[in-house]
C-alpha cells in the first residue's frame, strides 16, 4: 500500500514583511588586546575650525594639535595621567609625584572625567601668562606642596619639593620663604599665608 508523502510545507515570511532594524546583529568579536573597559571610539576627523576660539587662530590650533598628539603616548585621543609621566620622564629633570600629575590634570579637566580632552588642551595653552591667577589657581598649588592635605605646608615639604625640582636650597633659604609666608611665626604656611604671598608677587610683577 502506497502512502502519500506528506506535502506540507512550512509557511515562511516574505522578506518584504521582515522588519530589518528589529534584527539583531551577531555580537562583535573583539581581539584579545581589547577590552570593554578601555575601548574609546574613534574621533571625528580633526577640523581646526571646529576649536578656533577668540583668543586663537587656527594656526595656532594646529599648533597645539601638534602638542597634544606628542603628549597622547597611546594615541587614543585624549591625555592621561600616564602621558604626563612619559612626559616628564623623557624630560629627565623633574619627576613629580602621582598626586601632582592628578592635581594637573583636574586643573583643566572641565568635565571631570579624569583625562584631558583636545578642547581642554586648547584652553590651557590658549591661557595668557598676563592673566591674573585666582585664589583657587593659589590654593592648587598649595596643595602640590602640602600632598597629604594637612592644612600647612612645612620646612620638609618645601625641601622634598625643591629635590624633585632639582632645586639644591639651604635650609637657611627654606627658612626665609617659611617666614615670608607665615607672619605669625608657627613655623609652617598655612593656606590663607600662602595665598596672601602669592597675590603679593603677582602685583609685584
Amino acid at each position: 500500500m502506497n502512502r502519500k508523502k506528506n506535502t506540507t510545507s512550512v509557511p515562511t515570511l516574505p522578506q518584504s514583511k521582515i522588519n530589518q532594524s528589529s534584527l539583531v546583529p551577531p555580537p562583535q568579536i573583539m581581539s584579545p588586546n581589547q577590552s570593554y573597559s578601555t575601548y574609546i571610539p574613534p574621533e571625528p576627523k580633526f577640523d581646526p575650525n571646529d576649536y578656533i576660539t577668540g583668543s586663537t587662530t587656527k594656526r595656532d590650533i594646529i599648533l597645539y594639535k601638534e602638542i597634544f598628539d606628542f603628549l597622547d603616548s597611546n594615541n587614543n585621543g585624549v591625555i592621561q595621567p600616564m602621558d604626563l609621566r612619559k612626559a616628564f620622564a623623557s624630560a629627565g629633570k623633574y619627576q613629580p609625584k602621582k598626586q601632582i600629575i592628578y592635581q594637573m590634570i583636574a586643573d583643566f579637566d572641565q568635565d571631570q572625567s579624569g583625562i584631558i580632552e583636545f578642547r581642554e588642551f586648547v584652553r590651557m595653552m590658549s591661557m595668557h601668562p598676563g592673566e591674573k591667577d585666582t585664589d583657587e589657581d593659589f590654593e592648587n598649588v598649595f596643595y602640590q606642596f602640602d600632598l597629604d592635605y594637612k592644612g600647612y605646608i612645612t620646612i620638609d615639604d618645601l625641601r622634598e619639593m625643591a629635590s624633585e625640582c632639582n632645586e639644591n636650597l639651604k635650609d637657611e633659604d627654606l627658612e626665609n620663604i617659611i617666614k615670608a609666608c607665615d607672619p605669625e611665626g608657627n613655623g609652617t604656611i598655612r593656606k590663607q599665608g600662602f595665598i596672601r604671598y602669592m597675590k603679593g608677587l603677582q602685583k609685584k610683577n
